[in-house]
């Protein structure tokens, strides 16, 4: 077969054929230099007669052109219906789609063709073929690719940036874990697509696959661009990409066969499997465990499978004509390329290969091999349940102003039956709220939803210094006054303080604005774990209250505090105030300076004019109202901890005047924030007295950028 092959390819005959039996065997009476010349020519001519032999099997372009021009239309209008796509490319560039259609085929009212093979193809069905040009392939590549990195910045923003540790892995390390996210991405997403695909109906197989497949090149362009400076020096994942690349170009370039993406894109499989063991890496499971080594042979079994899976289906099907199409040549020659590659990956670790499967070690027990998943999922529930009780807080404040507006709009004729129920139901929950007594100091029941507050605390990982030990400061035959600073947008530290006293068997008192006892659900909440209005009669009256009601915390900064964040110092008003300081001698209360580390970081809340404007209404309604957001652009903090530094309780008993008293509080304060900041891990920040001079405010780049330049500067 081979010598007839040879001969035909030869163009020259048998002669040919036996002018290389002759050099090969030595026959020929000449000279010895004139054989061995004419035996390396032959053998040169038989190795390119060979590969032309071998690339007439692979690829006959004269199956693909007898099929005629019009059943060509055709089969790419049954295998490849994506209209949408189509009048999209149409939109961005007509050029972009190999087959354009013909002006007078889309007519309207011209009549159906039949083609030499009596079957009718409907007009302007071409224009339905989602065959790409090469501008079509370089436009839809250049958008996909440009596509995964914008994901690729919003995971490294959202995802990846806010959970890296502290100090900081190098850039090239963040580039590997963004790959790696990018990576199993689009795994899951194929996963998903073959899915569906094999699950539905036969006749839809090749739907959309034109949309998955140039999803896919623009990843792969993406991880060719973000690999290039590994070309010299271990170029082989790049040629790789490069080749599964130009692969799925093809097919994109060709008509009918996009049914192929499905076993060209099962290295979907290995690839998520190859994920999952880098995972298992990064959680600490060691080798040794049944699912790793589970996951290692299927990782192999699948990556051989993976990539062989064309070679049974192209015995199969390689005499249908569309698989000898000209633009697919240049996809056989990159997949064979790919699996060069992947043979000679296979044969270079063939020697590590037992002990990749069946590696050595002592076996690990369950929970000891778990214990980072483990603590990691118990923190999720934590932050999630501590979310949910946040959320919960926010949204009691919502309910008067709901109710409101969903009973203006209950009233309306054409509302539906669900908007009159949930009206109804808010509205009678804020007129029972309303009717029942409230709580007038920190009630019993507290206690029955102490371990779900304790939740957040956990959350906020919130811990007192110079000790946890509370007894050791509060004792139960005195009263405190316990003034915490800053107040933050939301103080959520003070909540952290009743959730640390009451489980130390106090039900303290917290003091706040008078607003707060007014809101619907919110108020009753808040009046149950010991809220009181910040007026002097009702200061007067904690201050009184014996033990386990002899704690009474306040936010002497109040409601300026909201208004003068910053990101780089932390600021109190503290110095401003000296009405707490007066009360707490009256009753000769002894005053504990308390700083929280971390509430002023919780939220970003808007400065400059517009914060402003909200500090001259927050005064006038006495209330706080600021925008703000929080982590994502949600009602959830930003995960930072809280951590409260008591200063030394000061007897103001002990102390002729307020004054004297006021200057050792802020002492006081001063040393306990510079004592402790660096175990809290803010080492080198300040804080500052307002009244004081501040340095100035340090201006973000996008800020600089969008503030108009003064004249006189120009």
């Amino acid at each position: 077969w081979l010598e007839a092959g040879l001969s035909r390819s030869s163009g020259c005959g048998p002669w040919r054929t036996c002018v290389l039996r002759h050099a090969c065997c030595g026959r020929a009476d000449r000279g010895a230099g004139q054989r061995a010349n004419e035996a390396m020519a032959a053998n040169g001519q038989s190795r390119r007669s060979i590969l032309r032999v071998l690339l007439a099997g692979l690829h006959q372009e004269q199956r693909w052109e007898a099929l005629g021009e019009a059943r060509q239309r055709r089969l790419a209008y049954c295998n490849e219906r994506d209209a949408g796509l189509v009048q999209l490319l149409n939109l961005l560039c007509p050029d972009a789609l190999a087959h354009r259609a013909r002006r007078e085929e889309s007519e309207p009212g011209r009549p159906a063709v039949a083609d030499g093979a009596g079957t009718v193809s409907s007009p302007g069905s071409d224009s339905l073929s989602t065959s790409l040009s090469t501008r079509g392939v370089m436009l839809c590549g250049g958008i996909s690719a440009f596509c995964w990195y914008l994901l690729r910045l919003v995971l490294r923003d959202l995802v990846i940036s806010p959970n890296l540790p502290t100090p900081r892995p190098p850039r090239i390390r963040v580039k590997v874990l963004e790959l790696h996210a990018l990576s199993t991405i689009h795994a899951v997403g194929w996963l998903v697509f073959l899915y569906r695909k094999f699950r539905g109906k036969t006749d839809e197989f090749s739907h959309y696959c034109s949309r998955a497949l140039i999803a896919s090149l623009g990843y792969y362009l993406h991880d060719i661009w973000t690999l290039r400076s590994t070309a010299l020096a271990n170029p082989g994942m790049l040629l790789h990409q490069a080749t599964i690349a130009t692969t799925i170009a093809s097919l994109l370039r060709s008509r009918g066969v996009s049914w192929l993406a499905a076993p060209l894109m099962s290295l979907s499989v290995p690839t998520m499997v190859r994920e999952l063991l880098s995972f298992c890496g990064t959680i600490g499971l060691p080798a040794t465990r049944l699912e790793v080594r589970g996951l290692r042979l299927l990782w192999f079994t699948s990556f051989l499978a993976s990539k062989l899976a064309l070679v049974p289906m192209w015995m199969k099907y390689s005499d249908l004509p569309e698989l000898h199409q000209p633009g697919l040549l240049m996809g056989k020659a990159s997949y064979i390329a790919s699996l060069a590659l992947n043979v000679q990956f296979m044969v270079s670790a063939a020697s590590d290969l037992p002990r990749f499967l069946a590696p050595r070690g002592e076996p690990v027990r369950t929970r000891e091999a778990y214990k980072i998943p483990i603590s990691f999922a118990q923190a999720c529930m934590m932050s999630g349940t501590a979310g949910a009780l946040l959320l919960a807080v926010f949204a009691s404040y919502l309910v008067a102003p709901a109710a409101a507006v969903l009973s203006v709009m209950a009233l309306r004729r054409s509302s539906s039956r669900g908007v009159r129920i949930t009206a109804a139901a808010l509205g009678a929950a804020v007129v029972a709220d309303k009717l029942a007594p409230m709580p007038q100091e920190c009630s019993p029941w507290a206690f029955k939803i102490l371990p779900l507050l304790k939740v957040g605390n956990k959350a906020f990982k919130h811990r007192f210094y110079p000790n946890n030990n509370l007894e050791q400061i509060f004792r139960k035959d005195k009263h405190y006054m316990l003034a915490v600073t800053p107040h933050g947008f939301f103080p959520w530290g003070v909540g952290a303080l009743i959730v640390e006293l009451m489980s130390e068997g106090f039900m303290p008192n917290f003091l706040g604005a008078s607003v707060l006892g007014a809101l619907p659900l919110a108020g009753r909440f808040l009046r149950m774990l010991g809220y009181r209005a910040a007026t002097e009669n009702e200061v007067h009256r904690c201050l009184s209250k014996e033990y386990p009601r002899n704690v009474t915390i306040i936010v002497p900064g109040g409601i300026k505090e909201m208004f003068c964040i910053r990101r780089d110092i932390e600021i109190s008003a503290a110095n401003l105030r000296t009405g707490f300081i007066r009360l707490a001698k009256e009753h000769g209360a002894m005053l504990v300076p308390g700083y929280m580390y971390g509430s002023s970081q919780l939220y970003r809340v808007a400065d400059g004019p517009l914060g402003q404007a909200f500090e001259r209404l927050s005064r006038t309604l006495r209330t706080s109202i600021n925008m703000f957001y929080g982590q994502w652009g949600t009602l959830l903090p930003f995960p930072n901890e809280l951590a409260c530094a008591l200063g030394e309780p000061i007897d103001t008993s002990e102390f002729p005047d307020v004054p004297s008293i006021q200057q050792r509080f802020l002492k006081n304060l001063r040393e306990a924030f510079d004592k402790y900041k660096a175990d809290y891990g803010w080492p080198n920040r300040q804080l500052a007295f307002l009244g004081e001079t501040l340095p100035p405010v340090g201006i973000d780049a996008l800020v600089g950028y969008t503030t108009g330049p003064l004249h006189s500067k120009l």
